[in-house]
């Protein structure tokens, strides 16, 4: 079975402004993955309708994606080319043709989530109706694991696995999202043998067996433990608190959120020493150690998170190097705190250090 894709793109805009990716990995976690992406420009009819006769003939499903705007005008011009009606359509335009063992999906490409969920609710169900064949998905979250490593045992589980099952590894600032899917007739023993070799190569770094972010399941620890946090930030700049309070129901664990980007913020609202300033300075391990202990101090928490670095793109006076961090987990009975240096540019500095802040207090509680 080939699975294929067309994206639409106004030629005008630039290839950021692409916005597919949560429609394929829809596909592709539903158990069908394009094999072949084509892009092309939304004003080449001609070029648009040659793509979709030869890739009508090689492939047995063809999603094409296209601007919101544009998807009635598209999907006029797929049905007299196809000549094939709709087997469903939506008012917007999105919709599925369906003519004999050929299927045609058109979608928008700018959706994101909700056209990812159009794909999981309407586009997956035709396709298990239409093979007979139902896809099941396991999902491993692991933060900081070392690169080659998840390489190596990925590499490792399809050895074990064959083709039988299908991997995708989406890891984004240290944050590694494996997603494994297989269909029903796959015997449990091989998945439960590919879940244990990931689980027990990952180690401590594995967060989740199935697709919670990170934030999410530190809110959920905090609710199951009855506990309250807060967080002091410094070059994050409220990013993990930001995070903290997207996910629904936190006002029930967070205290509160402080952005002491200024050392006069870290002294007047932490009770950092003006000596630890003024001896190590800012980015060090003492400063982030009383960030920390200053907001489990004032007794309105039970843990805290405090980060302090420089996510650059240049050092600054003390001439530390750029992607340096310290990283504090406070909790009542001890503060501990992490020294790492990241790399990348200054966006990518500071959400990696995010999604390590938000792990570390994770396991901390966990470890409670």
């Amino acid at each position: 079975m080939k699975n294929a894709c067309i994206v639409l793109r106004n030629c005008k805009d630039g290839l950021a402004s692409l916005d597919f990716a949560c429609v394929a990995d829809a596909f592709l976690s539903g158990g069908y993955p394009f094999s072949e992406i084509r892009i092309l420009s939304s004003e080449d009819e001609e070029g648009f309708s040659e793509a979709v006769s030869g890739l009508r003939s090689e492939a047995e499903n063809l999603a094409v994606v296209a601007e919101r705007a544009s998807l009635v005008r598209v999907g006029d011009f797929l049905a007299g080319l196809v000549k094939a009606p709709f087997a469903q359509r939506t008012l917007s335009g999105a919709g599925i043709f369906g003519e004999g063992d050929f299927s045609l999906f058109l979608l928008s490409a700018d959706g994101g989530e909700s056209g990812a969920e159009y794909v999981r609710g309407v586009c997956v169900p035709f396709l298990e109706r239409k093979y007979g064949v139902r896809f099941d998905r396991m999902v491993v979250r692991a933060m900081g694991a070392d690169g080659e490593t998840v390489k190596k045992l990925l590499a490792d589980a399809k050895r074990m696995s064959g083709d039988r099952l299908t991997y995708n590894d989406r890891r984004s600032h240290a944050d590694d999202v494996i997603e494994i899917v297989y269909d029903s007739s796959v015997p449990k023993m091989l998945t439960d043998d590919v879940l244990r070799l990931l689980t027990e190569g990952l180690g401590d770094s594995v967060y989740a067996l199935d697709d919670t972010p990170i934030e999410k399941r530190l809110v959920q620890l905090l609710k199951l433990r009855g506990k309250k946090i807060s967080v002091a930030e410094s070059f994050t700049g409220g990013g993990v608190a930001r995070r903290i309070v997207s996910v629904p129901g936190a006002s029930e664990v967070y205290f509160e959120g402080l952005n002491t980007y200024d050392e006069r913020a870290k002294i007047k609202r932490l009770g950092v020493s003006e000596y630890t300033l003024k001896t190590v300075g800012p980015v060090s391990d003492e400063t982030a150690y009383e960030m920390a202990a200053g907001l489990i101090a004032s007794g309105d928490c039970d843990i805290s998170i405090a980060t302090t670095g420089l996510a650059g793109p240049k050092s600054d006076r003390t001439e530390l190097p750029v992607g340096l961090c310290y990283l504090a987990v406070g909790l009542r009975e001890k503060v501990y705190v992490y020294r790492y240096r990241f790399e990348g540019s200054r966006r990518e500095i500071t959400e990696t250090a995010i999604n390590y802040a938000l792990f570390l207090a994770y396991r901390q509680l966990k470890n409670l």
